[in-house]
C-alpha cells in the first residue's frame, strides 16, 4: 500500500473508532478525544500550525488569524502528524508551505504529503463526499468554471467546511473532477 493510501485509511480508522458518519467533521472534537487540547493564538502568518508534545500532553496550536477553514485542515494535518505517530522534536511547526506539498513537490517531506492526505481524508472522507455529491446534484460542472467558483463546489465547500481549494483538489485525487 502506498504511503497517500495508508495516510487516508489511517483517517478512516479514526472517523470509524468515533462513530463519525456525517458532515462537516467535527475535528475538534475528535481531538478532544484523543486528549488533545487545541490552542488558538495569533501566530506569524507564515505559521499555519504547530504540534507540541510532552511527556503527559500534546497540544495543537493553530493561527487564530487563518480562516475558520484554514484552521480546520490545520487541526486534521497536526491530528495527522500526531495519529500517525511522526516522530521527531517535541515541537514540530507547520508553515503554510508544507499545506501545498503534494507527491509532485521537489524535495517534498512525505511526513507532511501523508499529513496532508490524512486531513483531507478525515475531513472529506470519500464515501461522505460522494454521498453529499449525489445530494446536491449527482454533478458537478466546472466546464465553465476552471476556478472552481460554481454554486455546487461553494455549496460542498460549504457543507463540509473546508476551502473551495482544498475541495477541488479532493475530488480531483478522488477522480470526481478532471
Amino acid at each position: 500500500m502506498d504511503r497517500i493510501k495508508w495516510a487516508e485509511k489511517k483517517a478512516y480508522s479514526l472517523l470509524e473508532q468515533n462513530n463519525i458518519d456525517t458532515y462537516p467533521v467535527p475535528v475538534e472534537d475528535i481531538a478532544k478525544k484523543l486528549n488533545i487540547t487545541i490552542a488558538k493564538d495569533a501566530l506569524e502568518d507564515s505559521v499555519s500550525g504547530l504540534l507540541y508534545r510532552t511527556s503527559d500532553n500534546v497540544i495543537i496550536g493553530v493561527n487564530s488569524f487563518h480562516s475558520e477553514t484554514r484552521q480546520r485542515f490545520t487541526i486534521a494535518h497536526e491530528l495527522g502528524h500526531f495519529y500517525m505517530q511522526h516522530e521527531g522534536d517535541p515541537i514540530h511547526i507547520d508553515s503554510q508551505v508544507n499545506f501545498r506539498m503534494t507527491t509532485s513537490t521537489p524535495n517534498k517531506d512525505i511526513r507532511e504529503i501523508e499529513a496532508n492526505a490524512f486531513a483531507a481524508a478525515l475531513l472529506m472522507p470519500e464515501p461522505l463526499i460522494k454521498k453529499a455529491w449525489n445530494d446536491i446534484s449527482g454533478s458537478i460542472d466546472l466546464s465553465h468554471d476552471s476556478e472552481g467558483n460554481s454554486n455546487e463546489v461553494k455549496k460542498l465547500a460549504s457543507i463540509f467546511n473546508v476551502s473551495q481549494q482544498a475541495l477541488l483538489v479532493r475530488l480531483s485525487k478522488l477522480g470526481l473532477i478532471y
